[in-house]
């Protein structure tokens, strides 16, 4: 089988400043062979604003067990010590499984993914993940992605991703401005590795586990119903090597502008929990 790797450069110009070339290269593996990913498509799309947004009533999330968000469902942990930051954030999810809520247009979606920083550092975010979108027949489809955010987000167009599938996302940074990022499809043995390179400078302060209803170019997308979704094996590496896992974590509802509560976030065990619709 052939190898496979492909590098993109963009050039990035930012409001205020002048930001660096994020850069990164691509590889695929089947049952851990690299194999031919000439079929996989990046895509550049815009930026979808994945930042937690408010109502955040809960200002110190480390005191507090359930806090709100207005796009963020799930849970979110921070650093214990500002001087030794998180380094490495990894969870699995399966893609999430939807149907149409009643009372909103189609299409509807709903994102999950696992990320660094977004929380108390909003400036930056780094993230990946999978969202499924529902159209008004209950036709779905769902695809890969991940964000380095405010610089660019991509999908990942050629991985085949089924809504239950069995995911999980592994990010590394190596420097403030370099990380790894390791897609799964556990459900079919597919991976795919994305090293990046001259990110925006993270915080590496938070890291989360979250299923959200994401803002697009036209404001926030229809949040559709879902199944279940379980994060298991939700673990976060500190760069002196200390574990952090859910315990001690927020867990954030999603509640709309109105006050009605469309997710709720449950904690198992300090590695795994639950988000479900109530």
């Amino acid at each position: 089988m052939r190898s496979f790797v492909r590098s993109i450069l963009f050039s990035l110009l930012a409001a205020c400043s002048v930001a660096g070339e994020l850069s990164f290269t691509v590889t695929a593996e089947r049952g851990g062979e690299e194999v031919d990913a000439s079929d996989l498509n990046i895509v550049r799309i815009p930026s979808r604003q994945h930042s937690r947004q408010g109502p955040a009533t809960n200002e110190d999330e480390k005191r507090n067990t359930i806090s709100y968000s207005g796009n963020w469902c799930g849970a979110s942990q921070h650093a214990a010590n500002a001087s030794d930051q998180i380094v490495n954030a990894f969870g699995s999810f399966t893609a999430p499984d939807l149907t149409l809520r009643p009372g909103l247009p189609a299409p509807q979606f709903a994102a999950a993914w696992v990320g660094i920083d977004g929380a108390s550092c909003k400036s930056t975010l780094l993230q990946a993940g999978v969202t499924t979108v529902i159209n008004s027949n209950g036709g779905q489809s769902a695809s890969a992605w991940w964000e380095w955010f405010p610089d660019a987000a991509f999908k990942i167009s050629g991985l085949t991703i089924k809504p239950g599938d069995w995911m999980s996302v592994n990010i590394t940074t190596s420097s403030l401005t370099t990380a790894k990022v390791v897609i799964t499809n556990a459900s079919r043995g597919v991976v795919v590795t994305i090293n990046i390179s001259n990110g925006s400078k993270l915080c590496r302060a938070d890291v989360e586990w979250i299923l959200e209803d994401f803002y697009d170019i036209e404001g926030q997308v229809a949040f559709a119903k879902f199944s279940d979704v379980w994060f298991l094996d939700t673990s976060a590496t500190t760069a002196r090597g200390k574990h952090i896992g859910i315990d001690g974590a927020a867990m954030v509802y999603l509640q709309s502008t109105s006050g009605a509560v469309t997710c709720m976030a449950e904690q198992y065990d300090d590695s795994s929990f639950v988000v479900y619709s109530p």
